[in-house]
C-alpha cells in the first residue's frame, strides 16, 4: 500500500514534462521572435511525446499499458478501418465545404505551393482526385511511422493510465483535450491556420482544441479496440496527409475557420459526427 502511495504519478509526470517543453519553447519564440524556435518546435513536435513517455517511464518505473506492434496485416479489418475511414470522412467534409462555398473551389490543384513553385494541375474529375488521395494516404507508410512519435506518447503510453483513473469515455476526452493543449503554442504562431482568420490566433487555437478532441476519439477508439497504437498512427498519418490538401484547391489558398481543411468547423463536421458515434459505442467498466 505504501509503495503504491509513494509511487510517482505517470500522468502528472508526463503532462508536466510535455507542457513544460511545448510552452517553454513557445515562450522563447514569443520573446525572441526569430521564427527559429517555432520552426524547431514544428519539427520536433511529433517526437516529443515518445521522448516524454520514455522519460516518464524512467522517472516513475511505470511501463505503458498499451502495446505497439507493426504487424498490422494480421488484422486486415482494423487496418482497412484505420487506413480508409478517416480519409473518406475528411473527403466528405471537404465536399460539404465546397457545396456551401462553391465560389471557393478553383478547379485546379496547386500542389506546387507546398514546394514553393507555381505548379498546378486542372482537376478534370474531383471524384478521381478524391479517390486517388484516399488510396495514396492509406499506403503512405513512412508518414504513418512518423506519426508513431505522437501516438506512442499519447495513446500508447498516457491513455492507459488515464482509463484506469477516469474510466474509458472520460479518459478519451481528457486525453484529446490535453493533446490539443500541447498544439496551442504552434497554432498561436500560425501553424495549420491562416492568421487572417477573424479573431486569430485565439479562434484558431479554440478550433484546434476541438479538432484534437474529435480526432483523438478516433485514435483512442482504434487503440483501445486493438490494444495496438500502430493503428492510431496509421489513422493519424491519413488525417495529416489528406488534411493538408483541400486548401490547394481554393481561390483564397487560406485555411479558414470553416474549412476547407479538416481543421475548420464545416470540414470536420462529418468526422465529428462519426466520432460521436464511436464515443457512444465505448463502454466503461461496471466499477467506473
Amino acid at each position: 500500500m505504501n509503495n503504491q502511495k509513494n509511487r510517482k504519478d505517470p500522468i502528472k509526470i508526463y503532462l508536466g514534462l510535455i507542457f513544460f517543453i511545448c510552452y517553454g519553447l513557445g515562450f522563447l519564440e514569443f520573446v525572441t521572435g526569430t521564427g527559429k524556435i517555432y520552426h524547431f518546435l514544428g519539427i520536433a513536435f511529433t517526437f516529443l511525446p515518445v521522448l516524454t513517455a520514455f522519460l516518464t517511464r524512467r522517472i516513475t518505473g511505470a511501463p505503458g499499458k498499451i502495446r505497439l506492434s507493426l504487424k498490422v496485416w494480421k488484422h486486415p479489418k482494423s487496418w482497412l478501418f484505420s487506413a480508409l475511414v478517416p480519409g473518406i470522412l475528411i473527403v466528405l467534409g471537404t465536399v460539404l465545404y465546397f457545396i456551401v462555398f462553391p465560389h471557393e473551389y478553383s478547379g485546379v490543384f496547386r500542389y506546387g505551393m507546398r514546394l514553393g513553385t507555381n505548379a498546378e494541375i486542372t482537376i478534370k474529375s474531383p471524384f478521381v482526385l478524391a479517390l486517388a488521395c484516399i488510396v495514396i494516404a492509406a499506403v503512405l507508410i513512412p508518414i504513418q511511422l512518423l506519426e508513431l512519435g505522437e501516438e506512442i506518447g499519447w495513446r500508447g503510453y498516457l491513455l492507459g493510465f488515464q482509463i484506469e483513473r477516469y474510466g474509458l469515455r472520460k479518459a478519451v476526452l481528457i486525453n484529446g483535450v490535453e493533446w490539443g493543449l500541447t498544439h496551442l503554442p504552434l497554432i498561436y504562431f500560425g501553424f495549420n491556420y491562416s492568421l487572417n482568420n477573424p479573431g486569430a490566433p485565439y479562434t484558431n487555437m479554440a478550433l484546434m482544441l476541438l479538432v484534437c478532441v474529435v480526432t483523438g476519439i478516433l485514435f483512442s477508439y482504434i487503440t483501445i479496440q486493438t490494444g495496438n497504437c500502430m493503428y492510431a498512427a496509421i489513422m493519424h498519418g491519413v488525417v495529416n496527409v489528406i488534411g493538408e490538401l483541400p486548401v490547394y484547391m481554393t481561390h483564397s489558398m487560406e485555411s479558414g475557420l470553416l474549412g476547407p481543411n479538416p481543421t475548420g468547423i464545416l470540414s470536420i463536421s462529418v468526422l465529428a459526427a462519426f466520432s460521436i458515434l464511436l464515443m457512444a459505442k465505448m463502454k466503461d467498466a461496471p466499477d467506473n
